[in-house]
């Protein structure tokens, strides 16, 4: 089959569907990022609304062990949260640019998953140190908390 015996709504559709695809990905993990502890208001993780979410379905000794560990760690993460917050602005920015430049969109979409990473893999080892001080019972509560809050997410 020639190029030109194929449909012209054929040509543009998988790339359409691409960049579809792209921005909903995009668009559905700026809306996940902000239900689970993101400040809408300054466009970045709010580490403290997410402690106290997590300190509080915790007992005293618990949340008092696993504060003070992710509070003393702070440092480690905390400007790893700040250039994932700047490259969702810049993700975002380019998504909504007129004229739209997919290759601009796809390099900050590249930013704002790197900044992703660079933060979850800082985060991650004081996370599991702050976990390993909390009892059993505690980790059980975080896990069901989370899932509690996660039901509010879930498109029927």
């Amino acid at each position: 089959m020639s190029a030109q015996s194929i449909p012209t709504w054929r040509r543009f559709a998988l790339p359409a569907s691409v960049l579809l695809n792209l921005f909903l990905m995009a668009l559905i993990g700026g809306h996940l990022i902000r239900h689970s502890g993101y400040d809408v208001a300054t466009a970045s993780p709010s580490l403290p609304r997410i402690l106290a979410n997590a300190q509080a379905s915790l007992s005293a000794q618990d949340a008092a062990a696993f504060g003070a560990v992710m509070r003393r760690n702070a440092p480690r993460y905390i400007e790893s949260v700040h250039e994932l917050a700047e490259a969702r602005v810049a993700l975002e920015r380019q998504i909504t640019a007129q004229p739209y430049d997919a290759a601009a969109t796809r390099q900050a979409f590249l930013m704002w998953q790197a900044s992703a990473n660079r933060f979850f893999s800082e985060i991650g080892d004081s996370l599991i140190e702050a976990l390993g001080r909390v009892s059993p019972e505690g980790r059980q509560k975080l896990v069901a908390s989370r899932h509690k809050a996660q039901q509010g997410l879930r498109i029927p």
